[in-house]
């Protein structure tokens, strides 16, 4: 690649050249731009280019060089190093950034209360956002946390299922990590009480009489998923019935057009449910869709419950039957973790478990 780096450094600056030469480069290694086996600039020919003492420059890659970033030899060009996030020591510096990044796995309806309750948490310390989109890729989880450490964040909020156990993070601490929605999380979390909240739903059609009961979920195998499947396996055992294999389809993921697909699938059986539990507000919604363009009617002909309270569901006539899930406050006290583990509190603190509540409409049956 060429020996020209897209650096530019500012001698009126607070921070030293050294750090702010360093801190670019830290991030063009972090972004990709550089890469492992990529040779830097020898420290005249850099200097030259930015127009300061070749010491600044070594001194900025020696820095590199304590950090595992860049390898530092006598009488060759320092060379890029595989970035490992294991061994990068930038994050565990002590003077705070008061900035938080948060990692999101989409922009979906479920997570525009969480972000009210992430900006009003910031709002009262204060504290700076970086809000990161990774678009439902694990990869993008990972990328996204070394980005924020170049940044130098002091926490980072991560929502979803978005790194695997066993995932290569951060050392514990440099910087912190709060993990929401992820039900056996490798590090401090805010959860919701899936199983219950699935048993509420569920429980709540057999109360009405319906014992075929279809269920609509995204793979089964996802962490904040398999709870939801296990309270709808709880309700029906606890009233005696069956969990029915036929009846029960799983999805893609959450998407509308999944709910739509998976409900048609149940309704054109040929002993369709009389009921359809979703496992997330967003497939009842395709559920609804399904219904209404086969003519068939809610809750005359089929009931349907979702699961989670997503402000969008509340346009749905007849209003739809869900459980709230305290999303918002799930925003809030993960920043509150964050921030407080960030100050010095206890890193290993118990999960917070945010509990969940039946929110009746008229798609169960209900007046």
């Amino acid at each position: 690649m060429s020996s020209h780096l897209p650096l530019k450094l500012d001698s009126n600056a607070a921070v030293s050249l050294v750090s702010q030469l360093a801190g670019q480069i830290r991030w063009l290694i972090v972004s990709g731009s550089l890469r492992e086996g990529d040779q830097l600039p020898p420290v005249r020919e850099l200097g030259d280019q930015l127009g300061i003492n070749l010491h600044t420059v070594r001194a900025a890659y020696q820095s590199l060089s304590e950090d595992g970033l860049v390898s530092v030899q006598r009488g060759r060009r320092a060379r890029v190093l595989r970035f490992d996030r294991t061994r990068d020591r930038n994050a565990a510096g002590n003077v705070p950034s008061f900035s938080i990044g948060v990692i999101i796995p989409e922009f979906a309806p479920f997570y525009e209360p969480f972000l009210r309750g992430v900006e009003a948490a910031a709002a009262d310390q204060p504290l700076m956002l970086f809000i990161c989109n990774a678009h439902n890729d694990r990869n993008a989880g990972l990328m996204y946390i070394d980005r924020l450490m170049a940044k130098g964040v002091d926490g980072i909020v991560m929502a979803g299922w978005l790194v695997d156990h066993g995932a290569d993070l951060p050392p514990v601490g440099r910087p912190p990590i709060v993990f929401v929605d992820y039900p056996g999380a490798p590090g401090p979390s805010v959860q919701f009480n899936l199983e219950d909240s699935q048993r509420q739903a569920t429980s709540h059609l057999i109360g009405h009489g319906h014992e075929r009961i279809g269920y609509l979920t995204p793979p089964i195998v996802f962490p904040n998923v398999a709870p939801k499947f296990d309270g709808h396996g709880a309700a029906l055992a606890a009233a005696d019935l069956d969990v029915d294999p036929g009846l029960i389809v799983e999805l893609d993921d959450f998407a509308i057009t999944s709910g739509e697909e998976g409900a048609g699938r149940l309704l054109d059986l040929d002993d369709p449910p009389t009921a359809i539990a979703a496992s997330s507000d967003t497939l009842a919604l395709g559920a609804f869709h399904a219904a209404t363009t086969r003519g068939i009617r809610i809750p005359q002909d089929i009931a349907l419950v979702g699961n989670d309270g997503i402000e969008m569901a509340s346009i749905l006539r007849p209003s739809l039957t869900t459980v709230h899930l305290p999303v918002e406050e799930a925003g809030t006290r993960a920043v509150e973790m964050v921030s407080s583990i960030a100050q010095g509190a206890d890193m290993a603190p118990s999960p917070v478990m945010l509990e969940t509540r039946l929110q009746l409409g008229q798609s169960c049956g209900c007046p």
